[in-house]
C-alpha cells in the first residue's frame, strides 16, 4: 500500500503521511476536495475507518477542513504577512494596497541566545534563516528574516521559495506543520545598514527608526516553530492590526 513505510508506524499515521505527501506534491490544492473515504480507502486498500481517522488528524491539525454533505477539502495557507494592515497615517478608511512577497535568499547560521530561549531550543542551535522583502505598489516597504529550527526542517531548499510561496506554506506543504500566529512584539529602533539599502534608504532617512516586529509562531498543536524579525518603513505608513 504504502511503499517504504516503517512497519512500527499505526496504519492511520502512514495513511496521514502520504496524504500529506501528495499535498506537497501538489495533487490537491487550496480549497480542493479529496477524494471521499471510500474511494482512499479502495485505493490504498485499508479499512474507511483507518482513513477517517487519518483525515481526523488533518482536520484537527488544521490542514484540512470538513463541509457538511460536501466532503474534506485542503485548507488555506496562512499568510507570511499576517493580519496587520499598511495604510496612510490618520485615514482609517482607506483600502490597503495588496502586498507582494519577494524571495531574497537563504542561510544556514546559529541560533542567538533570545532565539534558543523562545524556541526552546539548545544554546547556538542550527537556524535556517528566510530573507524576504515587502513590496507595495512596487516599493519596498518591509523586510522579513523568518528563523526556523534546521534540525526540525531539515532538507529544507531555496528553490520551494522562488516560486513565490511563503514560509508559511512551505512549512505546511512540505512538512505538514500548520502555523498559527501567536505573540507579537513592536518597537522603534534603527536599521543596520545592509537592511537599509534593500529597503531602499538613504541619506537623512538612514537616520530615522523603522518599525520592528517580532513574532513567535506556534503549530497547530503548540510547538513552537518560526522566529521573525520584520523591519517595516513607518515614516509614510501606518500599522493597522485587524480587529482591534
Amino acid at each position: 500500500m504504502i511503499a517504504n513505510a516503517p512497519r512500527r508506524q499505526p496504519l492511520y499515521v502512514q495513511i496521514k503521511q502520504f496524504l500529506l505527501r501528495r499535498i506537497a506534491e501538489g495533487e490537491w490544492l487550496e480549497h480542493d476536495a479529496l477524494p471521499s473515504e471510500w474511494d482512499l480507502a479502495d485505493e490504498m486498500s485499508v479499512s474507511q475507518g483507518t482513513v477517517r481517522k487519518a483525515l481526523s488528524e488533518l482536520v484537527a491539525d488544521g490542514l484540512l477542513y470538513r463541509q457538511q454533505g460536501k466532503g474534506t477539502f485542503v485548507a488555506p495557507v496562512l499568510s507570511d504577512w499576517g493580519n496587520a494592515l499598511l495604510q496612510s497615517p490618520g485615514v482609517f478608511d482607506e483600502v490597503p494596497d495588496r502586498l507582494s512577497c519577494e524571495f531574497l535568499a537563504i542561510s544556514r547560521m546559529n541560533a542567538s541566545d533570545d532565539m534558543a530561549v523562545a524556541l526552546q531550543l539548545r544554546r547556538h542551535a542550527p537556524m535556517f534563516r528566510v530573507r524576504q522583502l515587502w513590496r507595495g505598489q512596487g516599493r519596498p516597504v518591509a523586510l522579513d528574516e523568518a528563523y526556523l529550527p534546521a534540525e526540525r526542517f531539515d532538507g529544507m531548499e531555496a528553490r520551494w521559495f522562488r516560486s513565490g510561496v511563503g514560509v508559511y506554506a512551505t512549512l505546511q506543504q512540505r512538512f505538514g506543520v500548520r502555523v498559527v500566529e501567536s505573540r507579537e512584539q513592536y518597537r522603534a529602533v534603527m536599521l543596520p545598514r545592509e537592511d537599509a539599502n534593500l529597503l531602499g534608504l538613504s541619506g537623512a532617512a538612514l537616520e530615522e527608526p523603522v518599525l520592528s516586529m517580532l513574532r513567535l509562531t506556534f503549530s497547530s498543536v503548540g510547538e513552537r516553530v518560526e522566529w521573525r524579525q520584520r523591519y517595516c518603513l513607518s515614516r509614510d505608513l501606518a500599522l493597522l492590526q485587524k480587529g482591534c
